[in-house]
């Protein structure tokens, strides 16, 4: 009977000292871990955008194999978020806030619990993207405190965690870049210039920002040559340059709109299912890219993107055009040429 009243006693020592530890330990937590993948910022931003490709790298599937998931519709972008049932209980997960290529902010719940900040930034480095995958909270209540004790602390549990995934998400953004075909190209210097009014006839394209390249290569195949053959019916070499004028990229709604058609130098009427407008007269910058179409495009928008930044300068409306300077048969590839234009204020 006495080693009964001594087990208890031990035991009630035990859970008071348990009680006290977690009662000193620190209301708040920061924990974030940071990862060089040597892919595009881009690649990697799209990849954790979307709560549908987390199985892929996320840690906690393998961890706990009876996890079930449930997607909505929407799965990336602000709005986005999933839910899921485990082991230790239900949880859910929601995209508040993002900025491109820059951030992401989540709020995640744990059965119930008061949810908590998760964020991730993305620095784009000279070998690829800096990505930090971080989870915080301001006030932690005593529950979860305990909880966080049991597993043995926020920072040993979640950066481990937060390690594994980030590791998992390198090699699978890593093997998806090395895939991409590797093409030369390069990239004339950023100049700002005035441009006068100019007309452009076009075929319309309404899509998805998700669109495969294959699937838009078809459309600029059919296109682009059936917008050349009216024009040389009608105009001179020289008259009009073929281009594409876009007017919306949304990478959050995934829409799409642009017209591939030409610029004008001469009156021509737009052909049956062509549409006519006018790029207004303004300033502009340009920047040339020589090589094949689709290469080294990514890295020209960057550069004009760098370009305005460092000279505080702001576009002017949503549009963005780009001009196909040369024949892509009479040239070496290494010297087509295109032209991008994005408008400032």
């Amino acid at each position: 009977m006495k080693i009964f009243k001594y087990v208890l006693f031990l035991l009630l020592i035990l859970i008071v000292g348990f009680l006290i530890y977690v009662a000193v330990q620190p209301n708040s937590y920061d924990v974030k871990r940071t990862k060089l993948i040597k892919a595009p910022v881009a690649m990697v931003f799209n990849q954790i955008n979307d709560f549908k490709n987390w199985e892929n790298w996320g840690p906690w599937k393998a961890e706990d194999p009876t996890m079930t998931i449930t997607y909505p519709e929407k799965t990336s972008g602000v709005g986005a978020n999933y839910s899921w049932e485990g082991a230790e209980g239900p949880g859910y997960m929601e995209t508040v806030a993002l900025t491109p290529n820059t951030s992401i902010d989540q709020k995640i719940s744990f059965a119930g619990m008061e949810p908590n900040d998760v964020y991730w930034l993305f620095k784009e480095v000279e070998d690829g993207t800096e990505v930090t995958w971080g989870m915080k909270h301001d006030k932690m209540n005593f529950m979860f405190k305990a909880f966080a004790a049991a597993q043995g602390g926020m920072e040993k549990n979640l950066g481990t965690m937060f390690d594994k995934g980030l590791n998992k998400l390198d090699t699978i953004v890593t093997e998806a870049f090395n895939k991409i075909p590797k093409v030369d190209y390069k990239l004339g210097d950023v100049v700002e210039l005035t441009l006068p009014s100019q007309k452009f006839i076009g075929y319309i394209q309404k899509t998805s920002t998700d669109l495969p390249q294959e699937e838009m290569t078809k459309l600029f195949m059919e296109f682009m040559p059936k917008a050349g053959r009216y024009a040389a019916d009608k105009l001179t070499p020289g008259d009009y340059i073929p281009g594409t004028y876009y007017t919306k990229w949304d990478e959050e709604t995934k829409q799409a709109e642009f017209y591939i058609g030409l610029l004008l130098k001469k009156e021509l009427a737009p052909a049956p299912g062509m549409t006519s407008f006018n790029i207004p007269a303004g300033k502009a910058v340009k920047i040339a890219k020589y090589g094949n179409y689709g290469s080294g495009d990514y890295q020209a928008h960057v550069k004009i993107g760098e370009y305005m930044q460092d000279k505080k300068l702001e576009m002017h409306g949503v549009s963005v055009w780009e001009l196909y300077v040369n024949d892509p048969t009479t040239v070496k590839p290494e010297e087509i040429q295109t032209d991008i234009y994005y408008p400032i204020k």
